[in-house]
């Protein structure tokens, strides 16, 4: 899930929530560089606009590429430094209260990212992240096609992710810029 603010055309700021839920696959290239694919769908979310008007979201689909360059390696007990990339895309339907017809919701962004923490045990990663991206959102809002932009550009998170046999479970918040909340399994083989 995530929640933000998109500032469209004309100065107008538009608060978006979408919930949302993916599945991604990695491929390990080295002890350094990993490769990620993922593809998904919107459930749900709202769009409302300055004066109230709340448009609802359809249900849509996302999908991503991304790679992931292990900086400081972390071995038990030492602080872990991640760099990454990634490049996603979403798209879905909106519909205004009034019922006044539909009309399709886009969004592109690249991201940059930096993720710190502690490898306690070879079982346990504590983190923080820090992400900056940027990339069109287009809309029709007012009987106009508009693009736009998230008005803060960054994200601050603080996670964890536990090995459980063969099995990671993780957990993220980011509570400053770009709000979001996610969690999910991972597993190897």
């Amino acid at each position: 899930m995530f929640d933000t603010t998109i500032r469209f055309d004309g100065d107008r700021d538009v608060d978006v929530t979408m919930s949302t839920a993916s599945l991604s696959g990695g491929w390990i290239i080295n002890d350094r560089w990993t490769v990620r694919a993922s593809a998904g769908a919107i459930f749900d979310g709202e769009l409302e606009t300055a004066d109230g008007t709340i448009h609802a979201v359809d249900s849509g689909g996302l999908a991503g590429v991304g790679a992931e360059y292990r900086a400081v390696p972390g071995e038990a007990g030492a602080l872990f430094v991640d760099l990454s990339l990634s490049l996603g895309w979403s798209w879905t339907r909106t519909e205004a209260g009034g019922g006044s017809g539909q009309e399709d919701y886009s969004a592109a962004d690249a991201r940059l990212g930096v993720r710190s923490g502690w490898n306690i045990g070879d079982r346990f990663f504590p983190f923080l992240a820090l992400r900056a991206f940027g990339g069109p959102v287009n809309w029709r809002l007012d009987g106009e096609d508009v693009s736009g932009s998230d008005i803060h550009h960054y994200q601050a998170a603080l996670g964890a992710a536990a090995l459980i046999g063969r099995v990671a479970v993780f957990a993220e918040y980011a509570g400053l810029g770009e709000k979001a909340f996610s969690a999910g399994l991972s597993t190897s083989w």
